[in-house]
């Protein structure tokens, strides 16, 4: 009887190589390049040297190859993916002149709140939520200038301040 294997990639169960000590992996083409990169990333962790030298390596080759010049290269070889593109970003679109709320217009929006004793804070808003709690707060000095504090709940956390 042959004695087998359960590829930790595929996890499909096959016959063992004997010329394979500790197989692991199975001869598939998408296993055999899992079981490349499981080797690469740890030579990359324990191994300075290796890292390095792959670094150096990475370096020349973004030299000769510019990001922009290999994606327009493989937007140049592979139509459909534009084409895809294109129209997902149609459908985007189209959803989002529907419905309003979802405009990318200024999803950072401040507003400015007046409070019952004259303390003002600016809040940074989203889609009709506070979402920065920590917020910014005008309040009127005793000699007319105006200063900025920083606060949280109530207290104020941050008295560094901007006169105007």
């Amino acid at each position: 009887m042959i004695p087998t294997i359960t590829c930790l990639h595929c996890c499909k169960s096959v016959p063992c190589n004997p010329r394979v000590k500790n197989q692991k992996y199975c001869s598939g083409k998408e296993c055999q390049q899992a079981r490349m990169r499981t080797w690469k990333k740890r030579q990359y962790k324990k191994h300075r040297k290796y890292q390095k030298k792959s670094q150096a390596s990475q370096k020349v080759w973004r030299k000769k190859y510019p990001a922009d010049q290999y994606q327009r290269d493989y937007r140049e070889a592979h139509p459909e993916y534009v084409m895809r593109n294109r129209e997902l970003q149609r459908k985007r679109n189209k959803k989002r002149r529907k419905d309003q709320s979802t405009m990318i217009v200024k999803t950072d929006a401040l507003l400015l709140q007046p409070r019952e004793y004259g303390v003002y804070t600016l809040s940074k808003v989203k889609k009709n939520m506070i979402v920065n709690r920590n917020a910014l707060s005008l309040q009127p000095s005793i000699d007319g200038a105006y200063a900025l504090f920083k606060v949280k709940e109530k207290k104020i956390v941050n008295r560094n301040v901007l006169m105007s």
